[in-house]
């Protein structure tokens, strides 16, 4: 015991961080025809937890390895909500997958830099994505190494966190599948909701390292489907419905995306997203920004999107129609106090203006019965433009936002003033006028011009910890007078 004690270690400084965060809120949603109002009374809280110098570090080499852990938890209630649309039981309010008290793991991962002489680095845990193909999670290992050639090589792979699942949430898979927890479900009951399973995925990546000036990532990711899966979206009282169960592709995509920076004078940004499932590109964009003069920036926008839904959904039996978004922006900073912006932009719809390819259609549908099923669209397109301007100083800014949206099926018009002021580096004070108008050509009966109001306070009692209130009222004829109350408490504590 006495030579146990007398041994000296390196003390580890792991330096703890928690971070919290409350909102609740309480208002009430009419539906479109005006009859049925919804209560919500929602809690959202999520709990924080990272540590940092997990390693302890090198003080002859600020450069070494560093080991990182980060978790995130999130509770997301609605006590508005009737007891029934969680029973089963209730055929009649039962809502599939919604649950009242929802808890979501968000992320927990340690993360390791600069291994190896600074060449290796991962992460272990469940994770986020950000990159050309959107945002994704998944829990697995992701392990990247940077060459000697001014690239580095990437590999992941796990299961895709989705909806169903212990800890889990549907945001992240695609779209195009209700799908949940089905446990003591009748058969023929809800047989759209298909039963949640774990989904593998793996995918790899070459990315540039080194050139400050040029940053390109190419990306390829599949996720499998396991389990079974309805064949059919309605329940019949007369047969048993169809199931099919395998392993099956669930997405099969691959991006790239660049982003040149041409120092002072202009930046440029594109990449592109090729879905092998549906056999073609569904995503393609690029935007140019020019640094005119020190205040003036001009910028030409360009997105391309084609819906993409997961390979077992109905969806995509169905044409998709893309749609192509054009914009240009300005914005002048004469100073440090003033900003102001504006842009315009239209997008373009595309539609099916042919007939499918013959080898690919039903044999049933005759070249006679599509001559004229497929006419030229003309290439319908909605326009718009958009007004920002903010002015600072100390502890406070206003701000005007205005826009403007018009099409063939409606329109949307309207502008509010904001404001905030922080008195004292303690007590902040926040209010928003604005006026809003809406016409939908779809539905005549439904246009109106909605006037609402924000006023809110709130107090900062440390640094990173706030407490704030905020009440909403709106006023226009479809809803009368509607309210809102949002109470936020933000907490930051740090060793």
């Amino acid at each position: 015991m006495l030579a146990a004690l007398a041994v000296t270690a390196r003390a580890q400084a792991v330096e703890p961080e928690v971070t919290g965060e409350a909102t609740g809120q309480f208002y009430d949603v009419r539906s479109p025809t005006g009859e049925t109002v919804l209560e919500r009374r929602r809690l959202t809280a999520t709990l924080g937890v990272s540590g940092y110098e997990l390693l302890a570090p090198d003080p002859d080499n600020r450069g070494g390895p560093e080991m990182i852990f980060r978790a995130r938890v999130r509770y997301d209630a609605d006590y508005g909500s009737s007891g029934n649309e969680v029973n089963s039981g209730n055929a009649q309010f039962f809502v599939p997958g919604f649950s009242q008290g929802p808890v979501d793991l968000m992320y927990a991962y340690v993360e390791g830099r600069r291994f190896l002489h600074g060449t290796l680095g991962f992460k272990l845990g469940r994770q986020y994505q950000t990159d050309v193909l959107g945002w994704w999670s998944f829990d697995g290992a992701d392990v990247k190494v940077v060459t000697p050639f001014f690239f580095a090589v990437e590999g992941y792979g796990g299961l895709e966190q989705r909806g169903g699942l212990p800890l889990s949430t549907p945001r992240f898979e695609a779209d195009g599948i209700w799908r949940g927890n089905r446990t003591g479900f009748d058969p023929n009951l809800y047989p759209q909701f298909q039963p949640a399973e774990v989904a593998p995925a793996f995918g790899v990546a070459l990315e540039s390292a080194g050139p400050t000036w040029l940053h390109g990532r190419l990306i390829y990711r599949r996720v499998y489907n396991t389990g079974s899966v309805g064949a059919t979206d309605f329940a019949s009282a007369l047969n048993t419905p169809t199931v099919y169960d395998g392993p099956r592709i669930s997405s099969d995509r691959l991006g790239y995306a660049a982003d040149v920076d041409l120092g002072k004078a202009a930046g440029i940004k594109g990449g592109f997203v090729y879905d092998f499932y549906d056999d073609r590109v569904t995503t393609i964009y690029g935007s140019f920004d020019a640094y005119v003069a020190k205040p003036l920036t001009l910028s030409l926008d360009y997105d391309y999107y084609a819906p993409v839904f997961d390979a077992d959904s109905i969806w995509n039996f169905f044409a998709g129609n893309p749609m192509n978004d054009l914009g240009v922006r300005a914005s002048v900073t004469p100073s440090d106090h003033f900003s102001i912006s504006g842009g315009a932009h239209a997008r373009v719809y595309m539609v099916q203006t042919s007939s499918d390819n013959p080898t690919n259609s039903s044999p049933n549908i005759s070249n006679a019965a599509t001559a004229n099923f497929y006419p030229s669209n003309g290439l319908p397109f909605d326009e718009g433009g958009s007004l920002a301007a903010r002015y600072k100083w100390g502890d406070g800014s206003v701000g005007l936002r205005a826009a403007a949206d018009n099409g063939d099926n409606g329109e949307r018009v309207g502008a509010d003033v904001s404001g905030e002021r922080v008195l004292e580096s303690r007590y902040v004070f926040r209010g928003r006028l604005g006026v809003w108008q809406w016409d939908d050509k779809l539905r005549p009966d439904r246009d109106a011009t909605d006037f609402g109001y924000m006023l809110a306070v709130g107090y900062r009692f440390a640094p990173r910890c706030q407490a704030a209130f905020e009440w909403q009222h709106d006023i226009n004829r479809l809803v009368g007078q509607r309210f809102r109350t949002l109470l936020t408490v933000s907490v930051a504590v740090t060793k």
